[in-house]
């Protein structure tokens, strides 16, 4: 586990995102990957950042990110414009990852983002990548939670091996939020 805070969190890699639209509401079904403009994100706001080793992994399928989708009210309560969910996955396997899981919301308050190559993740430190390659998955992302006030992180911190703890929990960072 390693904490950083008070630094900025890194901008200079434009990730991509497909918006939930109604009309692509089933699984199979996306509209075309948007880039997410993280400067334009972070100004002027408080946004959640968590990432994820895999979609449609076990543990990020039925406990880390379905606990943040049963939060989202008390996310907004709090004050918080997004929850931005990174995964190396591609924006396809992303935006599908958020429907199976049920999250079918215009709104997009979290939006599903790829981290390509884990490049954002790799700007935060060694912690926050994870090279899953003898299991034959490559290079992921390790489970980490950040809360990003105006760009400046003010939590930041990564969990160890892909396990799933308060360190990420949506819990933990409610509690963090002022």
């Amino acid at each position: 586990m390693s904490t950083k805070s008070e630094e900025k969190f890194p901008v200079n890699v434009t990730p991509k995102y497909i918006p939930f639209t109604k009309d692509h509401d089933g699984i199979l079904s996306n509209g075309d990957p948007k880039p997410l403009d993280l400067a334009q994100e972070f100004k002027d706001a408080t946004v959640v950042v968590t990432a994820i080793p895999g979609a449609f992994t076990k543990v990020c399928s039925t406990k880390h990110i379905p606990a943040y989708i049963d939060h989202i009210k008390q996310f907004k309560e709090k004050g918080v414009k997004n929850i931005i969910v990174f995964a190396t996955n591609d924006p396809f396997v992303q935006a599908s990852f958020g429907k199976a899981l049920g999250y079918k919301d215009p709104e997009n308050f979290i939006i599903f983002a790829t981290d390509p190559e884990g490049k954002i993740s790799k700007e935060l430190g060694d912690d926050y990548v994870l090279d899953m390659s003898k299991a034959g998955m490559g290079l992921r992302l390790e489970r980490y939670a950040a809360i990003v006030v105006d760009g400046y992180i003010k939590y930041l911190a990564s969990e160890s091996d892909g396990d799933f703890t308060d360190i990420s929990s949506p819990e933990n960072l409610l509690k963090r939020l002022s």
